[in-house]
């Protein structure tokens, strides 16, 4: 008696080692896995096919078994969805050096500083600008302060930027 096992994975392949074993008796694997969307299904085919020996005398019919194993992995939870959290409101503080954008970053009004950051003999530099680009052209008005100073911040400014100075405090 001769044995063969042959694996497949289409349908075709199962037609095909079936015919295969008519001459003699066959054990035949089938594993049909593949990419499926979640979730995911894995099945495991085997079919053992018996045929009698070429030396036989005739026998009756070839005996197929079928054995479907079947698994299915559920999809993991959906993660939870993100808070969102409202943009901050603009502050009614600027810190003494960096560059903030009118309306997101600061409100408009007017703000006092108490002056130059680190002490007398230094100064203090602000400026309101139409755009954030650094060119000269952009701004609208700009002082070096020694001493305590008041700027004006206006809805229509885009940017204003300090440097060196101590906080701005919105007062109107």
């Amino acid at each position: 008696m001769r044995t063969r096992t042959i694996t497949i994975v289409t349908a075709a392949g199962l037609l095909a080692a079936l015919t295969a074993c008519s001459n003699g008796s066959a054990a035949v694997t089938a594993a049909a896995t593949g990419p499926v969307p979640q979730p995911t299904v894995t099945q495991t085919v085997t079919v053992t096919v018996t045929a009698p020996a070429p030396s036989a005398p005739p026998a009756p019919a070839v005996t197929v078994t079928v054995t479907t194993t079947a698994t299915v992995t559920a999809p993991p939870p959906a993660p939870a969805p993100l808070a969102e959290t409202a943009p901050a409101a603009p502050a009614d503080t600027i810190d003494g050096s960096g560059t903030f954008l009118v309306g997101t970053d600061i409100r408009p009004g007017t703000y006092r500083t108490a002056g130059p950051a680190g002490g007398s003999g230094r100064m203090c530099y602000w400026e309101r600008a139409r755009a954030a680009d650094g060119d000269l052209d952009s701004i609208i008005a700009n002082e070096n302060l020694t001493g305590q100073g008041v700027v004006t911040i206006k809805k229509s400014d885009v940017v204003f930027k300090t440097q060196g100075c101590q906080s701005w405090t919105k007062t109107g």
